[in-house]
This record gives structure tokens, C-alpha cells and sequence, in this order.
């Protein structure tokens, strides 16, 4: 059976993202973004976003945009129409009346004190919240009263979720609070609307974080009672920080988009989120087109995922690495919007290469512009400047020999050469301090690469000038 459901055989898979628009796209949900994207490709079938806005109060046109901002930087937004959950409260609204009408749930006229009371002793004797008009008929004085609509949960016998990932979990009946499904403004619930919204887009898998897990079994009293079709369920293991508490701002960005700010790829991000409790064989398996292929909910780990930023940062450099020169060009050209002319673009283009090698996200190369794109370019730092006032006469000579030689790269590695031999010197002895003359650090690119880039009067402008 599970072979069959994991593979996806007869079965017109339809799965879910349904976040909620009270914060930004965060790095759990956008993980549980990714594994419903790729369940409903590997059996080509549908995946469908919910925006679920019934919390009018909280909800943001902000929060929304960045949602569907950090969907579609991850390339896992849906091709299909976006579902706003709070256009269908007129469904939610009757299916809560169907149920209250076939004695699955009543009318709870108490009020706030009332209820206070009721929480209060439900705690003491550890029993879950059963309110005492559960069982009573709505009489005439209370026709115009304010109430709510509970879903009278069983008080016997257990409920039984064979769930993919966490395996076959039970409960007993009783410690299954009556919620409510309608408040009393006649606004439908998040527990009722996920439901129902859930049987109306035709659900087949729910693939969500495990703190949605309790809810399930709460949830699934209305599909039974109503004889839907029951969903499979997939609860993933919530992602902790380093420290193994639950990921919080503290341990990062916001939102999983100010990672694309902060110089990431959306690559590199897609391919660490899929690491995040679910494993292959190979490191070039977790970029999309090969996921889509092999992933399986059968190889979801049962345990919480730790977000360690080193492990992004080294993803995201290998990936920045193994891109076209071209590509990682745009990226630092838009992000920056720079402006550099067809010298600027290929001194840029020519180092790139090397400069990647020594940064871990893009928006660190912002620190090699200054001595990249600055004819008047100088090193700032007083210690720095030190070292070049004493060695201020090798890197005069150094630049005359420079100025008499056809600009090429094998004809700079003979100059230099030929410096070093003809004052007894090792190339650690001028090697340094030509760096820091010319980009005013002492780790850079490949030294000829550098002076051949930057052409011969910038070079020895830079290394003429008087500290």
C-alpha cells in the first residue's frame, strides 16, 4: 500500500502550500513550500498555493507580497490560480450549519466569564474543554443571544492517523477538545476553512510542519462526520537552530527572501531547504530538476532539522562558483545597479572568477569595487599605508619596468621575475606589498591577473603614489 501511495500510482496527487499572510515568507515554510512542489511534480500532478487570510486583523498586503516574492524566487510558486481562503467563507459558513444540523456540533452560548470558569477547572482536572450546552437544546431566551458553533468531538474510543512520515500515530478520544468551527461574528475558524477548503480544491496529500500534527486529529472528526474522502497526511519535523531550539528571528533572517538580499542564490537556498530533512544520494540531487525525479516522502527524516548558516554559506559559494560567469555578473550588477563602462566590465568579468574563490555570497564582492573600478583608487588603511612609505622605492622601480613592457600577461610575469632575480628577492618579498599598493588588501586575485586587468597606467599610477 505505502509503495503504491508513494509512488503515486493511480492516484491524481494534489497537494498544498497554504501559508498564512500574518508574517513573511519564513525558512520553515518555505521548505514546506519545496516538498509539496516537488511530491505533486514527481507524480505530475497538482500543486496549488492557498493564501489563508481568514485572520483579517493580522493579515497584510505586505506579508502576501512576500510570499508570493519568495515562492517565486525559489521557482516553487504554483502555475495554477491562487486561492484566497477568506472568498470562501460562504462555503465554510454552511458547512459549519450542515454539520450543526446533523447533530455534529451545537450551539455554545457562553459568555466570556462563563468561559474563563470553564478553562480554568478544564486545567485543573486535565480534561479537555466540554461545554455544558453540548448536550442542552437552545431554548427561547436565548434566541437573540450571541453563541459560537462547536464541533462535538467523540468522547470515546481513539483516532488513528497513519501519517507518511511520522508513522501510525493514535489518540484517545477524550483529550479532543470541542472547537469551535464558527465564531460568534459568524466568521468561520482557521480549523473549520482549512477543511473544507481542503475537500473543495480536491487535496490528496497534506505535507505541512508537525506542529499542525494535534490539529489533525481534530480536523479529521469533520471530514469523517461529513464523509469526505480523508486526505494522506505527511507531518515534517519542525527546523531548530544550532542551539536545537525552534528557529526564530535571533537565528537569522525574517523571511526566507532577505536571504536573496543578503547575496544568496536561489539555488543554493532551494538546495539547503531540500536538505533540511530530506536526503540524497548525491549533492547535484537537490537542485530542481533532479529532485523532481527523487523525491519521495519515505526519505523525510522523523527528527527535527538544525538551520546552520556555515552549511548555507558553503552551498551558496560552491554554487556561485560553479555558475557562468555571465550569470553571477547580472546578479552583482542588479543588486548594486552598477554602471560600469566596457574597460570596467571586463576587468570585472576577467577577475570574477578568482574573486569568487574568497567570497561565500555575492554582496560580499561589494568590498573589491573600490580598488576594482577607481582610477584614483588608494589604500586607505594607516597600517597598510606604512608598509607601502618603506617600501616606497620597489614599487617605484617595480612600475618603471612595468611602463617599458608590452601589456601582456606572460611579459608581466617577466618583469616581475626579472625584478626579483636581479635584487636577490623571493617573490613573498614584493608580492604583498603590490597587492595592498594595488587593491589595499593583502588577499586578492592572482597578482599578474590583477596588474594585467587593471592596464598599465592605473597599475602604475597606483604604484607611484606618494603615502
Amino acid at each position: 500500500f505505502w509503495f503504491n501511495l508513494l509512488k503515486g500510482s493511480n492516484l491524481n496527487v494534489v497537494t498544498r502550500f497554504a501559508p498564512s499572510p500574518t508574517g513573511y515568507l519564513h525558512i520553515g515554510g518555505a521548505r514546506t513550500a519545496i516538498f509539496n512542489y516537488l511530491f505533486a511534480k514527481k507524480h505530475s500532478g497538482k500543486y496549488l498555493v492557498r493564501i489563508e487570510d481568514t485572520d483579517k486583523k493580522r493579515s497584510s498586503k505586505e506579508a502576501i507580497e512576500a510570499i508570493h516574492k519568495g515562492l517565486n524566487w525559489l521557482n516553487v510558486n504554483s502555475e495554477h490560480e491562487i486561492v484566497y481562503q477568506s472568498q470562501n467563507f460562504n462555503s465554510h459558513i454552511k458547512v459549519a450549519y450542515e454539520l450543526l444540523e446533523k447533530g455534529f456540533a451545537y450551539k455554545c452560548f457562553l459568555n466570556s466569564d462563563e468561559l474563563d470558569k470553564l478553562r480554568l477547572k478544564s486545567r485543573e482536572i486535565g480534561i479537555p474543554i466540554k461545554s455544558p450546552w453540548r448536550n442542552k437544546k437552545e431554548i427561547d431566551t436565548h434566541k437573540n443571544k450571541k453563541f459560537v458553533i462547536r464541533l462535538k468531538m467523540p468522547v470515546e474510543g481513539t483516532t488513528t492517523i497513519d501519517d507518511i512520515v511520522q508513522g501510525k500515530v493514535t489518540v484517545k478520544n477524550e483529550i479532543l477538545d470541542d472547537m469551535v468551527i464558527l465564531r460568534s461574528d459568524n466568521t468561520p475558524t482557521y480549523m473549520l476553512s482549512s477543511v473544507v477548503d481542503d475537500n473543495d480544491m480536491g487535496i490528496t496529500h497534506i505535507i505541512r510542519g508537525d506542529d499542525h500534527f494535534n490539529n489533525a486529529f481534530r480536523q479529521i472528526q469533520i471530514i469523517k462526520y461529513l464523509n469526505w474522502n480523508i486526505p494522506y497526511y505527511a507531518h515534517i519535523p519542525l527546523i531548530h537552530g544550532t542551539d536545537g531550539t525552534k528557529l526564530s528571528k535571533r537565528h537569522g533572517a525574517t523571511s526566507v527572501f532577505d536571504y536573496n538580499d543578503l547575496g544568496y542564490t536561489s539555488e543554493a537556498m532551494f538546495s539547503y531547504l531540500l536538505q533540511l530533512g530530506w536526503s540524497a544520494k548525491n549533492d547535484e540531487d537537490y537542485c530542481i530538476d533532479r529532485a523532481i525525479k527523487l523525491f519521495n516522502l519515505e526519505k523525510v527524516s522523523k527528527s527535527p532539522a538544525k538551520f546552520d548558516l556555515k552549511k548555507l554559506n558553503n552551498i551558496n559559494a560552491k554554487n556561485l562558483n560553479s555558475m557562468k560567469v555571465n550569470d553571477v555578473y547580472k546578479l552583482v550588477i542588479d543588486r548594486f545597479k552598477l554602471s560600469l563602462n566596457d574597460k570596467e566590465q571586463k576587468r570585472f568579468k576577467s577577475l570574477l572568477p578568482e574573486l569568487l574563490k574568497r567570497v561565500q555570497t555575492y554582496t560580499d564582492l561589494e568590498f573589491e569595487f573600490d580598488w576594482l573600478f577607481q582610477e584614483d583608487f588608494f589604500c586607505k588603511d594607516k597600517n597598510y599605508q606604512l608598509q607601502l612609505k618603506k617600501s616606497n622605492l620597489v614599487l617605484k622601480e617595480i612600475g618603471s619596468l612595468l611602463k617599458e613592457i608590452e601589456w601582456n600577461i606572460e611579459n608581466i610575469k617577466k618583469c616581475l621575475n626579472k625584478y626579483i632575480l636581479e635584487n636577490s628577492l623571493t617573490f613573498k618579498d614584493i608580492g604583498p606589498i603590490l597587492r595592498i599598493s594595488l587593491t589595499g588588501k593583502t588577499n586578492s586575485p592572482d597578482l599578474v591577473s590583477i596588474i594585467y586587468e587593471l592596464g598599465c597606467t592605473i597599475t602604475v599610477n597606483r604604484l607611484n603614489y606618494k603615502y
